[in-house]
């Protein structure tokens, strides 16, 4: 889908209102949009990604994302927000077939799909996966969470340790 790029102004704007705290006015704007152009991918993305974050409405941050998904397959970002929502939900196997899926896409945020993907793994005790998904992590980064997967790494190994020697 193409950009458009007075949409993704708006959005711009509703996003700096939001990180200011002025929620209500945000969603305003992008609920606005949904009028000008219902089928807008990026919009729905940026719905979805203001209620998982910024409201409590769940279910309408999972119906935005995959809006943004229908609307654009290959909108990276959509995949990301949508594995991350799942994974808070407790629906792990559904997150990482999408966070599997994002690590395809054009112009993907490698690092972060493959540490929500490790996470998914961690979470379902599978260490091993855990760790290998921290390694990629750690391999695609340009450093600076460098700590931050090593330490994961470090965790699951003891986990997947702990767990050897648990009758």
């Amino acid at each position: 889908m193409t950009r458009i790029e007075w949409i993704e102004k708006y959005l711009q704007e509703a996003e700096k209102l939001i990180y200011e705290n002025k929620i209500e006015e945000g969603f305003r704007i992008m609920k606005g949009l949904l009028y000008e152009e219902p089928g807008y991918g990026s919009l729905h993305n940026h719905l979805g990604w203001a209620y998982m974050y910024y409201s409590s409405a769940d279910g309408m941050a999972e119906l935005h994302l995959k809006m943004a998904i229908k609307f654009n397959r290959e909108f990276a970002p959509a995949y990301l927000h949508l594995g991350t929502l799942l994974i808070r939900t407790g629906r792990y196997d559904e997150a990482l077939g999408y966070l599997e899926t994002g690590l395809t896409k054009f112009n993907a945020n490698r690092t972060m799909l493959l540490e929500k993907i490790a996470s998914v793994y961690e979470l379902k005790k599978d260490y091993t996966k855990a760790i290998r998904m921290y390694k990629e992590a750690l391999a695609s980064t340009a450093g600076f969470d460098a700590n931050t997967y090593t330490e994961a790494i470090k965790r699951c190994r003891k986990k997947r340790w702990v767990l050897m020697f648990t009758f």
